[in-house]
């Protein structure tokens, strides 16, 4: 029996069942995910696999290839809230499969690989990008193909790994953009380099032997071949639009001029990656400590680490979720000592901090989502059933743990108990957090869809995908540069003063205002002839009389 392929079948559909339970109570949100989703819709209308699109405009944001796996499952299964998320669950799935795959050929330890995956599918932001219908999943797999095979190259000195590694990166440049080869190949230029000067008195060691892996022939015409296709398309298509919609506003632009100008400050990763890698951060931080310079894996590691976050660092425009691929050798590098805990036979310290961290932590959260469920199962918004499912999982959980699993399952209990917990209580209570996020708030208080509906300051592209109508964003005054607020944003779009004009021809429409812009609104358009029909806690619904 072929045990290895077994492991990844298991860990595949471990990964999709425990990430796809819950999907279906996972609210489509504002402003990323609705864009995806909407794009993916509009291309289906228009039949338009090639240009992206939306709001039945050619859109420059992304490379297709997210858009096509929605394309493919809207087809396939519908539209839905569930459907939605389908790709990136079963991506998901070959992410935590693969980090296996990768760590086993590297090491030929089937427990560190197993350990592996399993850290990644528990981390924090991989969970997070793995339930959101966003790019960044597939751009994951894709760079951990990257880093995986070209270890693999230059430490085994394989033309095929190379190829590989490759082949994965014309697949992140049709996902994200020229970025998917740009940073990895820095990375492994600044690695080449370093080699040398590790290994340079070797007599087994040969410069010119990386140089020409580094670019492989068959390497670069697979990459052509894959990833050339789609913008050779483009251009042929929409010529200068494409260059200066797609490369230079949304690579170039980004990079220099930050789209989020808030963000844009020195230190804003090194929050963001030890928050990304919880709740594993402070044992790889305890592992950094035994990191050997000289040896392959640790120094590819760790310029794999420091290129990535000092990059995205120097990038103006800055999201929480570009780092993502930094974590992949933290992953590992944890594996490794907590294989060294478990395995060593005097971990009584160990045992005891998990066995605390169990009862002080693990104990009072499952309380707290008690509590929670008990406090939401009123909520006609939301549905309990599987509020109280979960709650009865974890509580169950922490009682068999606590009282019935023999000595020798106890330290694995002691560690699988809090994360079992962390992760039911995440999944069970990030639904009412997503839907303060999303358009589908106003839907119950927006009774007549034939009615303008008009966004103040802001836009919810949800609105679209949850009512079947498109609103209109009034332009108000903003600090954003504007060529974010003209080249991204393609929504119907009217000026505050345009809007003034035609209130008298709006009588009956809904404006959704947002918290921040409800001053300005109400000074403009008091009462009566703004009714208040209702309040999120986000913003306020007014209908105009």
């Amino acid at each position: 029996m072929n045990y290895h392929a077994l492991r990844i079948g298991a860990l595949f559909l471990l990964t999709i069942l425990s990430y796809g339970f819950y999907n279906a109570y996972l609210p489509i949100t504002d402003p990323v995910e609705s864009n995806y989703v909407l794009s993916a819709i509009t291309m289906l209308k228009h039949n338009s696999w090639i240009s992206p699109m939306i709001y039945d405009q050619v859109w420059y944001d992304k490379p297709p290839l997210t858009y096509w796996a929605l394309m493919i499952t809207y087809k396939l299964f519908g539209i839905s809230d569930f459907t939605s998320r389908i790709p990136n669950t079963l991506v998901a799935g070959a992410s935590v499969a693969f980090m296996y795959h990768m760590v086993y050929r590297m090491s030929k330890n089937v427990s560190i690989s197993v350990l592996c995956a399993i850290l990644l599918m528990s981390t924090l932001q991989f969970w997070y990008i793995s339930h959101a219908v966003i790019t960044d999943g597939f751009l994951f797999l894709f760079t951990l193909a990257i880093f995986g095979y070209s270890y693999l190259a230059f430490h085994n000195n394989d033309k095929a790994s190379i190829i590989k590694a490759y082949i994965a990166a014309a697949l992140a440049v049709i996902t994200k953009g020229p970025v998917g080869i740009l940073l990895p190949g820095l990375i492994l230029v600044i690695y080449v380099c370093a080699r040398y000067v590790v290994h340079r008195n070797d007599e087994n060691y040969e410069l010119s032997k990386d140089v020409k892996l580094l670019f492989n022939p068959l390497g670069l015409l697979a990459f052509i071949c894959i990833a050339g296709p789609w913008y050779i398309a483009m251009y042929s298509i929409h010529g200068e639009q494409f260059i200066s919609g797609f490369l230079g506003l949304h690579n170039v632009d980004r990079a220099l001029v930050s789209e989020h100008p808030k963000f844009n400050v020195w230190y804003y990763y090194l929050l963001i990656v030890p928050l990304s890698l919880l709740p594993w951060t402070p044992v790889i931080c305890y592992q950094l400590k035994s990191i050997n310079w000289k040896d392959d894996f640790d120094l590819f590691g760790i310029i794999w680490f420091v290129v990535i976050v000092l990059f995205y660092s120097l990038v103006a425009t800055k999201y929480i979720t570009y780092t993502l691929p930094a974590i992949i050798p933290c992953i590992l590098w944890a594996a490794v000592k907590i294989g060294e805990l478990i395995t060593d036979k005097e971990t009584g310290e160990f045992t005891t901090s998990l066995k605390r961290f169990n009862y002080w932590v693990t104990l009072p959260l499952g309380i707290y989502y008690i509590i929670f469920t008990f406090a939401t199962a009123f909520d006609k918004t939301l549905d309990s059933i599987p509020l109280v499912v979960g709650s009865f999982i974890i509580v169950c959980t922490i009682y068999i743990g606590g009282q019935y699993i023999t000595s020798s399952f106890r330290l694995a209990i002691y560690a699988i108990v809090p994360l079992l917990t962390l992760y039911s209580a995440i999944t069970i209570t990030v639904p009412p957090v997503l839907l303060s996020q999303s358009g589908l708030q106003f839907k119950t208080f927006i009774e007549d869809t034939t009615k303008p509906i008009y966004v103040y300051g802001s836009y919810y592209t949800s609105i679209v995908y949850y009512m079947d109508t498109t609103p209109t964003q009034i332009f108000v005054d903003t600090t954003d540069d504007p060529r974010w607020t003209e080249g991204k944003a393609l929504m119907p779009t009217i000026t505050k003063e345009t809007f003034l004009q035609q209130r008298n021809q709006n009588h009956g429409a809904y404006v959704i205002v947002p918290n921040k812009y409800d001053k300005d609104f109400t000074n403009i358009f008091p009462y009566p002839k703004a009714k208040l029909v209702n309040k999120t806690k986000i913003a306020s619904i007014y209908k105009l009389q």
